[in-house]
């Protein structure tokens, strides 16, 4: 009989310690990963290409599934801006982007002095 007992102890007790319902930040964009999949779009935004090539706009399409609420969109940003200003690039053509590869997000010019919190 104890031996029952210490088992449904064991089993309430695990099933108290996971979580009940996903963490909010389980389904948040890192920017490591933002960074990743945007890599292939800088050949568009330095004005190399006239046209994001099919892997750029895969990766925008992906992003944008995860920018949900304003905190999503300041965050992407943040990154974006601080990535960005390690390399030459036209912010003109970052509103433009996801237009392009045919999503509905909408991008400021990013630039080190944009302000994410808009």
């Amino acid at each position: 009989m104890s031996t029952h007992l210490y088992a449904l102890l064991a089993l309430v007790l695990l099933l108290l310690s996971r979580p009940a319902m996903p963490s909010p930040d389980d389904n948040k964009v890192s920017c490591s990963t933002i960074v990743s999949k945007l890599t292939p779009c800088i050949d568009y935004i330095s004005d190399k290409s006239n046209e994001p090539s099919k892997t750029c706009c895969a990766g925008v399409k992906e992003i944008s599934g995860s920018i949900i609420n304003r905190s999503d969109k300041k965050d992407a940003c943040e990154c974006l801006k601080n990535t960005l200003s390690k390399i030459k690039y036209d912010p003109a053509r970052m509103p433009s982007l996801p237009k392009k590869c045919g999503v509905s997000l909408n991008l400021p010019p990013i630039t080190n002095s944009t302000d994410c919190s808009k």
